[in-house]
This record gives structure tokens, C-alpha cells and sequence, in this order.
């Protein structure tokens, strides 16, 4: 009972959202593996070596909650492929990333396709959550993807099982509860879901004619994305912490959407009570200002994601300590913390592919450790 206590009373300063680098060890057998030269049980102690690795260097570094660094990942929503029936290999849509200039960066292709009305397996997370709770004392938090996030594996192949493909994303949400409940009953104490699509579509009106023109009504889908997050919260999970992680796209020097939390704090912050840590972007101008932060209820934990994992320069703390004081204006103080803006490594990247380096990312990782110290004790 103490343990599940401490998972809902406790503010933890010094966040993480999840992802990690993958050593390059760690990538390379991941394709020995699945070219049939590497066996798997070799290939395992690999996997186990990086989520080993990963978990030290949290502690290392004094944050105060840790995850695997979704080291068994290809990335970070990949649940929705491997833990539902239906899909196929089909390239379905392609996402692209924008950078300052607002010009094309980089794109990804989703090399997957819904071809049946789906259902969900056994949550992959337990086993990552199993794995790693017996090797850290720290706080371990699990990460699930939000349920929009299946509309990029919506395409041509998709229209028969899903017509509409709101469809799609509300049987997307039933697989993400019946996880929860599964990771819940496993011992999980801390969830957070993925929502970067839920604020993309609030947020940006790009990304809404986006949606719009494929045929996916955006006005429709902000409502049932809100509804399925008010659900995620209201779960009765006893003794589990829920967080929400909102971004705008986590590519490499590059985003999807830009835009304030203005819109999404009137009818979401409000509504979505049964979270106890809202995960906010705020590591440059796309993310707007701190103000929407007064509609957040005062017993929510704002983590501000004021550190980035996109690009290599390393933050002020002196600025860092003077943007907390100004979101402070606006939500009690010992209710925010500080975090980077999102994952190291969304997908399973390397240090060259991320260009941002392994030295990087443990000097980041230190110095949220350490202004949260300053500013909290």
C-alpha cells in the first residue's frame, strides 16, 4: 500500500518521457536477428544489456523517474502494430517534418496497413515492465500510445474494414484500456500516454486540412480524441499514476505541427480530470506561452518540457530557471516540473541518425536533474 501511495502523492521534479538513444550494438542485431543470422536468445541479452544500460544512466544522471528507454521498441507507438491483429505490410501514409524554415525536413513512411477490423493482443509492455521493475529502485513509468496515432496505418487497403476510420481509432482506444489494465494488474504504478496527434489536431490548422483531405474529418476526430483521453483518466486503476505526454512531432531537427495550448486547455485540461501529469512541449516558439497553464486544476503536475531532444545546444540553466518562474505565474509552483520536450530517440535511432550524441543526451539528462534540485531542494 505504500508503494501505490507514494505512485499518486509524490511530485517528481526531475522527469523523463521516455525514449532513449539505442546503442549501435542494440540496432545492428536487431537486423541479424531478423535476417536469421543472429539467434534470439543472443539476441535478447543484447536487448537486456541496452535496458540495463538505459536504466543506470537515469539513475546516474538523478532524475527521479526512470523508464527502459522503449530500448525494445521500433518505435514509440509501435504497440499499435505488434499488439493488434489486422495489420499488414503495406505502406499506408507518409508523415513529414517541417523545420524553422518551414520547409519539408525529412519524411516517414508508415510501411504498415490496417486490412482487418483489429483487436488486442496481450499488452507487449508487461514483459518490458516486468523486466525492468526488478532492476531499478527508482520510480518506473511505462509509456502506451495514444489512439490517433492508428490513423497513420489507415490507407487504400483500409477502407473495407474501416470505412469510417474514426472507427479505427475508437477501437484503437478499447486495445490502449484493456493495457492499462493489464500493465495495472501487473504491478505498474505509473502509465503515460502518447497523445502527440491530440494536440496536433487541436493546435495546428495545417494538420487539420491534413486529416480533412484524407478523408478523416479533423472537428470529428478532436472530439473523439478528447472523449478517449477523458476515458484513459477515468479508468479506475487503484494506485496507478496517469500521465499524458503531449509534443508536436519529435523528428530529428524537425516537427509536424506548431501551435499554443490555448484550445486544448479550455476543453481538455478541464475535462480530463483522472490524470495526475500533463507532459507539455515547450522547448521553443511553436509551443506558445505559459498562460493556457492557468486552466490546468492546481493539483495537476505540469512538467514542462522546456529541454530539447531535437537539437544538440545545451540550454541555459539560468534561462531554464527563469521560464519555471514565469510558468509559475500561472500554476502553483510545487505542482510543475521539468522534463525535455519528449523522447530522445522516438524511434529506434542511433546516435549518428538522431545527431545527438550519447555524451548529449547524458548532459541533458543531468542538467534537468539539477535545475529541478535548484528550484525545488
Amino acid at each position: 500500500m505504500e508503494r501505490q501511495t507514494e505512485a499518486l502523492t509524490a511530485v517528481h521534479h526531475a522527469e523523463v518521457v521516455g525514449s532513449l538513444l539505442r546503442p549501435d550494438e542494440l540496432v545492428a542485431a536487431r537486423a541479424e536477428m531478423r535476417a536469421g543470422r543472429l539467434d534470439p536468445a543472443d539476441y535478447r541479452a543484447i536487448e537486456d544489456r541496452a535496458v540495463d544500460a538505459a536504466l543506470r544512466l537515469q539513475e546516474d544522471c538523478g532524475v527521479d523517474v526512470v523508464t527502459d528507454g522503449e530500448m525494445r521498441r521500433d518505435i514509440f507507438f509501435d504497440f499499435l502494430i505488434k499488439g493488434v491483429t489486422g495489420i499488414v505490410m503495406q505502406p499506408a501514409y507518409t508523415v513529414r517534418f517541417h523545420d524553422h524554415t518551414g520547409e519539408d525536413r525529412m519524411s516517414v513512411q508508415i510501411p504498415f496497413s490496417v486490412a482487418e477490423r483489429i483487436s488486442a493482443l496481450p499488452c507487449p509492455a508487461v514483459e518490458e515492465f516486468r523486466y525492468a521493475r526488478e532492476r531499478t529502485s527508482k520510480p518506473l513509468k511505462v509509456t502506451l500510445p495514444g489512439p490517433i496515432m492508428m490513423l497513420g496505418l489507415w490507407g487504400d487497403v483500409s477502407r473495407d474494414a474501416y470505412p469510417d476510420p474514426l472507427e479505427l481509432v475508437a477501437d484503437a482506444g478499447a486495445a490502449i484500456k484493456r493495457w492499462m489494465g493489464e500493465l495495472a494488474e501487473a504491478g505498474c504504478t505509473f502509465i503515460q500516454l502518447d497523445m502527440p496527434d491530440l494536440i496536433d489536431v487541436y493546435c495546428d490548422a495545417s494538420v487539420r486540412a491534413e486529416y480533412d483531405e484524407r478523408g478523416i474529418p479533423s472537428r470529428e476526430l478532436i472530439a473523439l480524441g478528447t472523449d478517449l483521453a477523458v476515458e484513459f483518466g477515468a479508468l479506475e486503476l487503484p494506485g496507478v499514476k496517469k500521465a499524458m505526454h503531449l509534443c508536436r512531432g519529435n523528428g530529428t531537427e524537425a516537427w509536424i505541427a506548431e501551435g499554443g495550448y490555448e484550445d486544448f486547455s479550455e476543453h481538455v485540461f478541464r475535462r480530463a480530470t483522472g490524470y495526475d501529469v500533463f507532459h507539455l512541449e515547450y522547448d521553443d516558439d511553436r509551443s506558445g506561452g505559459f498562460e493556457p497553464l492557468a486552466n490546468l486544476p492546481d493539483d495537476k503536475v505540469a512538467a514542462l518540457g522546456l529541454v530539447s531532444t531535437k537539437w544538440t545546444q545545451m540550454e541555459d540553466p539560468a534561462v531554464l530557471v527563469a521560464r519555471i518562474e514565469d510558468a509559475a505565474r500561472y500554476h502553483p509552483v510545487e505542482r510543475l516540473a521539468l522534463a525535455p520536450q519528449c523522447g530522445f530517440a522516438s524511434a529506434s535511432e542511433t546516435a549518428e541518425q538522431r545527431r545527438l550524441t550519447p555524451e548529449t543526451q547524458e548532459a541533458k539528462l543531468r542538467l534537468v536533474s539539477e535545475v529541478a534540485r535548484e528550484v525545488w531542494g
